[in-house]
């Protein structure tokens, strides 16, 4: 690379040719920067997707271990009710 001082002492043709090596590298480097930040908007996108798919799993799985505890309830309730009618039988 060259100093500010060896800059000033180039050809005109030098000049040229590192304006347009320096502008090619700085149109590689905001081609690969706007690659990168594309690439940040799709995760982010992903993200808030996966985010929205995790509180949906999780109201989800809420309702069904509350359905799960209700039918537990009511099984209980049936096998008590059926343990007092077997002994009214048992009693005739």
């Amino acid at each position: 690379m060259y100093t500010n001082d060896d800059l000033k002492n180039l050809s005109d043709e030098d000049k040229k040719r590192q304006r347009s090596s320096i502008q090619m590298q700085m149109i590689m480097l905001e081609s690969d920067n706007r690659k990168l930040v594309s690439q940040k908007n799709m995760l982010d996108a992903e993200l808030r997707k996966l985010r929205m798919d995790q509180e949906r799993i999780r109201v989800d799985h809420d309702q069904k271990k509350k359905e799960f505890d209700v039918l537990i309830y009511k099984i209980g309730q049936g096998e008590e009710e059926l343990k007092r009618m077997r002994k009214k039988i048992n009693l005739l």
